[in-house]
């Protein structure tokens, strides 16, 4: 993993923001326990500095999707509970008790293979199992086998009944249909059976819109952390949650060019008069969407289209005036009086704002702020 830390181009997580997100999370759920979500390195804003992020904001636990992000947090130091979301080999079930990372399971065969595969003496697995209540994706589906499966982690020498899951498809919907369906179908899978220490149903949404019809007392938060609001505005106001992202370069060359002058590869911009065109050291080799082309980044307070297309490093924009080389310039974020936020970005690309961050590659470097 290269990072560029000697160029202007960079990403900004602001703490300050992450803590009041999380608080907001906390009281609205009335949570006592928060797994924060920092899966596919923290959804592009960084693995390590939005856990730190999160655990000095006020964070219990770190939610992955992979154990190598699990023990990628172990070996930087962090102690706090992790879970893994998703499902992992059993051939890796000490390797998980030895860095006491949350498995979760979704089937009776693997919790099998996974106590033979453990060390006699040695740590329990602490397992989470899951259960599928209409997303269709991992989980138990079925009453029994859930009821056998809880017994067998309970009866079993090395394996710990550490939590229970399921996961909400549109928890973030006006409509309530098809959730108020799958709530009905976690308790007539759940209902009576034994219960471990983390009961854990909600994500950012659910957390949100849906607070007296389920178990909070253990939550996941992601999106509404991130800074973004689950509904974007229609199922609450959102002025509640703060921007956490900054993504800026600098200009590191400006030049007039005149009226006919064309702009980046392929020649489909021309400048309709003298013009000034400053040169910044980002590109989609950054992550950046090339349809990000026309979106007006933020200089000095003021609108600047980029123009031409993206290259893979660097990139043009066009000014009313020049400005000194080392200008700073804003893409996401505040410049003054101005802000453009990542929703607006991602609207413009017409692209969703997750698939926008997560495409941020490593050499952009981030820095946590405030």
């Amino acid at each position: 993993m290269v990072v560029a830390n000697h160029r202007p181009s960079r990403l900004l997580i602001s703490k300050a923001a992450v803590a009041k997100n999380l608080q907001v999370m906390r009281e609205s759920s009335h949570a006592n326990f928060i797994f924060m979500t920092v899966k596919a390195n923290a959804y592009g804003f960084g693995l390590l500095e939005m856990s730190q992020a999160a655990v000095e904001g006020g964070a219990d636990g770190l939610a992955v999707a992979v154990m190598d992000e699990a023990i990628a947090l172990r070996k930087a130091g962090f102690c706090q509970p992790i879970l893994v979301l998703g499902l992992t080999s059993p051939d890796f079930a000490q390797l998980m008790a030895d860095y006491q990372i949350i498995a979760t399971v979704a089937d009776r065969e693997t919790l099998k293979r996974a106590e033979a595969n453990l060390r006699l003496g040695g740590p329990k697995l602490p397992v989470n199992l899951a259960v599928d209540t209409g997303m269709g994706r991992i989980g138990f589906r079925d009453r029994e086998d859930l009821s056998a499966a809880i017994d067998d982690v309970q009866d079993a020498d090395f394996l710990l009944y550490q939590g229970i899951m399921t996961h909400f498809a549109t928890a973030d919907a006006v409509g309530t249909t098809y959730f108020e369906g799958q709530l009905a179908t976690w308790h007539e899978l759940t209902d009576g059976l034994p219960m471990p220490p983390m009961v854990h149903l909600a994500n950012s949404a659910a957390a949100l819109y849906r607070v007296d019809q389920m178990p909070m007392d253990v939550i996941r938060a992601g999106t509404s952390v991130y800074g973004i609001e689950p509904s974007e505005g229609v199922l609450k106001p959102d002025n509640y949650l703060e921007p956490v992202l900054t993504l800026e370069s600098e200009v590191v060359m400006i030049k007039q060019l005149p009226a006919g002058a064309s702009v980046s590869y392929g020649a489909t911009y021309q400048t309709t008069k003298d013009q000034w065109i400053a040169t910044l050291p980002i590109g989609y080799g950054d992550g950046l969407p090339r349809e990000a082309v026309g979106f007006e980044v933020l200089v000095n307070g003021q609108k600047a289209p980029i123009v031409g297309k993206l290259a893979m490093d660097q990139l043009m924009i066009a000014l009313e005036e020049p400005v000194p080389v080392g200008t700073k310039v804003t893409f996401i974020g505040k410049n003054r009086d101005q802000e453009n936020t990542l929703i607006a970005f991602s609207h413009y690309c017409e692209i969703d704002p997750w698939e926008i961050t997560i495409g941020f590659q490593d050499r952009l470097a981030r820095y946590l702020v405030d």
